[in-house]
């Protein structure tokens, strides 16, 4: 009896194995097929911004959607809405938020204050000339060591960063070569820290919609602009100037971000085309892309200047710009106090102190500073690599 209630329960405990290895081998098979599903599946996205469709920053952001089309596979298709289709450049960022667009990039300037320590970059005198790139991989450096530049994107996806070239003085009228030669004059400028930079060096700032640049200084309203070399050409301003100053005022920082919900629906090995080092190399290419742009536009000012016999750029020596450094410095101490008030002097300062020994790290020519980059936009299919 003991025998067959022995034989009985060894039946029941073998049968159990075998259903239970059949079951588990039906569901290794479910979830083969449901990951194969997944790999059929193409997720298609929007990504907005406020640059034209033909700028240099689209070029390269069409070469990147294609490199994320193909590593993905056709996994992902991305569909790109410039010149502020889907929302106006103040706008972009919540537009991500609220899932009106699954992407955009946005320039933090436009809205003074929201993310004050993100700003950072934008301070006058933080970066080198040229320096795009700088900015970006500051930006993304500060932005991956600090938690509480972190927390002020907490509703979005963080993908990458980039700037435009940095600011130098260009003028109708008269050639500026010290900081006197400024006393008074106007300049058409935007943005707060471009705004207090200019007033502090004794000038006198007007904020005019770039479309409406050329007519002010046609009219005589301004006596010159800020702008990088390539913001000259873009808007044929350099047919008005006749002098122009390589000063390295400061720039625009523009943030890369998805939407969350957008985020977490996609499997890991497609979230990883936008992760880490990936997004490093995304922010570097735009900084490394601009900058060489911005430097062809510098020689072609020159020769343009040569053409109609007037004096090429004039680079400010050192010792001049040092004076130029120190007008400014209350407008850095200004974003200390600001910061500060969020996240405490010390750690104000600390990031500061941060952002001007990165970008150090980060200064230089672009070829210099990263010769695997112009392969890499060539691999990318970018024109003129």
């Amino acid at each position: 009896m003991k025998k067959k209630t022995l034989m009985r329960g060894l039946f029941i405990a073998i049968l159990c194995l075998l259903l239970a290895l059949m079951a588990g081998c039906g569901g290794n098979k479910q979830g083969g097929q449901e990951a194969k599903q997944d790999q059929g599946k193409v997720y298609e996205l929007t990504f907005a911004n406020m640059h034209p469709g033909d700028s240099e920053m689209n070029k390269l952001n069409e070469a990147w959607i294609k490199w994320i089309e193909k590593e993905s596979k056709g996994r992902i298709k991305i569909t790109m809405l410039p010149a502020e289709q889907a929302a106006k450049g103040p706008e972009l960022y919540d537009a991500v938020m609220n899932g009106t667009v699954d992407m955009a990039c946005q320039m933090i300037g436009l809205n003074p204050g929201r993310w004050p320590l993100t700003e950072v970059t934008d301070l006058p005198f933080i970066l080198g000339n040229p320096g795009s790139r700088a900015a970006a991989l500051t930006a993304w450096e500060l932005y991956n060591k600090y938690p509480e530049l972190q927390a002020e994107h907490q509703g979005v996806k963080v993908i990458g960063f980039h700037a435009n070239g940095l600011q130098h003085i260009h003028t109708t009228k008269k050639p500026v070569k010290t900081l006197e030669d400024l006393k008074g004059m106007v300049l058409c400028t935007a943005g707060k820290y471009s705004v207090g930079a200019v007033k502090l060096l004794g000038g006198t700032p007007e904020t005019i919609n770039v479309g409406e640049k050329y007519d002010a200084m046609a009219k005589g309203v301004v006596e010159g602009n800020l702008s990088e070399y390539e913001g000259q050409y873009a808007f044929k301003l350099q047919e008005l100037t006749k002098y122009s100053t390589e000063v390295g005022i400061s720039l625009y920082t523009f943030i890369h971000v998805m939407n969350l919900d957008t985020w977490n629906s996609l499997p890991p090995d497609l979230q990883a085309l936008f992760s880490d080092d990936n997004c490093r190399q995304y922010s570097m290419l735009q900084g490394y892309n601009f900058d060489k742009r911005d430097l062809a536009f510098k020689d072609e000012l020159n020769k343009y200047y040569t053409s109609k016999g007037l004096p090429p750029v004039y680079e400010l020596p050192q010792a001049e710009r040092e004076k130029w450094v120190a007008a400014i410095m209350p407008i850095q101490e200004e974003w200390v106090k600001a910061a500060a008030a969020k996240i405490g002097e010390e750690k104000a300062r600390a990031i500061l102190e941060d952002a001007k020994q990165i970008a150090k790290k980060y200064a230089g020519e672009p070829d210099k500073a990263n010769p695997e980059a112009a392969q890499i936009l060539h691999d990318w299919g970018m024109p003129g690599y």
